[in-house]
């Protein structure tokens, strides 16, 4: 199964975070006159709350992303998604908590329909904690849908998330 991603246009620029750096040329063990050299594929130093309700989605997606640098939190609905965010950094928080202790999140992806609390809603939610200052920033926000209808899609981008992975 094939998967794409599809940005949304908007007039905002999204930031996800710095650029992968690429590391140096890795040399496999072999005779001296054999050495074969080759380009391991980017490190990502993401932060990134996946809200999936699917387990073996979960493990999937956790262990691409985790394989390619990336610290994945996991939320099983919207619910839980926005109780995370308010151990982030993103989050305004009293004087008394250190930096030290908040997690740090680069962006979000967010399936569209769970249990609890859906994709749509909780997206709205994180836009008002935003706009009402209780959150820095923006967080982008990516769909991850295996089954989305465009009509779905266009929901889902006009309640603040930037585009969508799914498989096709």
């Amino acid at each position: 199964m094939a998967t794409s991603c599809q940005p949304a246009i908007s007039k905002e620029p999204v930031d996800i975070g710095p650029r992968p750096t690429i590391p140096p040329h890795i040399t496999l063990p072999g005779p001296a006159s054999r050495k074969l050299s080759i380009t391991t594929h980017a490190h990502y130093n993401h932060h990134i709350l996946l809200v999936e309700d699917n387990l073996i989605n979960q493990k999937v997606l956790r262990k691409q992303l985790s394989g390619i640098g990336c610290t994945v939190h996991v939320a099983n609905h919207g619910l839980e998604a926005l109780s995370f965010l308010e151990t982030t950094s993103r989050w305004i928080t009293s004087v008394n908590t250190k930096s030290s202790d908040l997690a740090s999140l680069s962006f979000i992806l967010m399936d569209l329909e769970m249990p609890i609390m859906d994709g749509v809603t909780c997206t709205q939610r994180i836009r008002e904690l935003e706009l009402s200052g209780q959150m820095v920033g923006h967080v982008p926000i990516i769909a991850v849908t295996a089954n989305a209808r465009a009509e779905q899609m266009d929901v889902a981008l006009g309640a603040g998330m930037v585009g969508s992975c799914g498989a096709v």
